[in-house]
């Protein structure tokens, strides 16, 4: 277990990384019975996209799907730093470790959720309603579950130190 946890960070950076990635490259909102899809930079984003070779239709970003992307920026940079700061031998950040893994993990966390949630997000900032056969894509929902056990294994360590020091 000792050695899983000196890896843990490693582990929640490649994680929260795939979904970051997921996030981005992936459809976000895909029609069941149709073609309709809206991109992952779409719905954080807003944009245009041309629809039938000319016409072009502009969407607003989702609100809550662009606070995700920040929060899984800041949780990756925060694990980043988590990860690469102790290979330099930098010890600044010591005292604040158990603080940035903290809040890395609630990143993670509120990240994820808000992925789950960016259907009636995204319809309601458009001023659509929501059709019945839409669903969230595979990429969105694989990416917010890695988003959340990026945030579990993130809190592993301090985890642990808590409960030895309880005993």
């Amino acid at each position: 277990m000792k050695k899983f946890l000196r890896y843990s960070g490693i582990c929640a950076l490649l994680l929260a990384l795939v979904a970051f990635i997921l996030m981005m490259a992936t459809p976000a909102i895909v029609g069941t019975n149709s073609d309709f899809a809206v991109k992952g930079t779409i719905a954080v984003f807003g944009g245009s996209e041309k629809i039938f070779g000319a016409l072009a239709v502009t969407y607003s970003p989702s609100a809550l799907a662009l606070i995700g992307w920040i929060l899984g920026l800041v949780g990756l940079i925060i694990v980043l730093c988590g990860v690469v700061l102790p290979l330099l031998k930098v010890n600044a950040l010591v005292k604040f470790a158990g603080l940035l893994n903290l809040i890395a993990v609630i990143c993670f966390v509120i990240a994820g959720i808000f992925m789950f949630i960016v259907i009636p997000t995204w319809f309601g900032a458009n001023n659509l309603d929501v059709p019945n056969n839409i669903a969230i894509g595979a990429g969105w929902i694989i990416g917010a579950i890695l988003y959340i056990a990026a945030g579990v294994v993130a809190i592993l360590p301090a985890a642990a130190d808590f409960m030895a020091k309880k005993k």
